[in-house]
């Protein structure tokens, strides 16, 4: 189901960053996207000053959005950061799931004359009876002489997130 959104543009003097991350978890699919789709995952231990914050939602049908309904607004925001978005699409299949994150205008790291975050998509796929994959995406409009810097940062937060997923995914004892 998809959410119509309008899109953020980028602007001349920027240029378009993919950062992508892919964890490879002993556990199937559905044990991931559980522990993905529950709000509590990202609000949970938070380092203050920073904040995820989910807000409900009225939809134009009366209906409400909540958590990653699909038009639920989102913000993830902190000093110099403020990643302001809702929930666009989600989509679950047989063997894979995806949702993103629409970022609006108005979304920034560091500087809104810096880098702009436009879309966060978080995937996950069957890789085996018990494995499987979990694909992280950034899309961001940033300038040029900062992509590395950009770059540098998703690599370093990336990873605490992927240790988070693996010890979601580990078995009960």
């Amino acid at each position: 189901m998809s959410h119509p959104i309008p899109v953020q543009s980028c602007p001349d003097e920027f240029r378009t960053h993919v950062f992508e991350k892919t964890f490879q978890l002993d556990c199937n699919w559905q044990t991931a996207w559980q522990w993905l789709m529950q709000t509590e995952t990202f609000t949970r231990g938070q380092i203050w000053p920073y904040r995820v914050e989910f807000i409900d939602t009225p939809l134009p049908n009366g209906e409400i959005a909540r958590g990653f309904d699909v038009g639920t607004l989102n913000a993830h925001h902190g000093p110099f950061m403020n990643f302001c978005g809702v929930i666009a699409e989600v989509e679950e299949h047989t063997n894979r799931a995806s949702r993103d994150l629409q970022y609006t205008y108005g979304a920034y790291a560091l500087a809104f004359r810096l880098i702009r975050p436009n879309l966060l998509r978080i995937s996950t796929v069957a890789a085996g009876s018990e494995q499987c994959q979990v694909t992280v995406r950034v899309e961001s409009f940033v300038r040029p002489w900062i992509s590395r810097l950009w770059s540098f940062a998703q690599a370093c937060f990336w990873p605490g997130f992927g240790l988070s997923l693996k010890r979601a995914c580990r078995p009960s004892s």
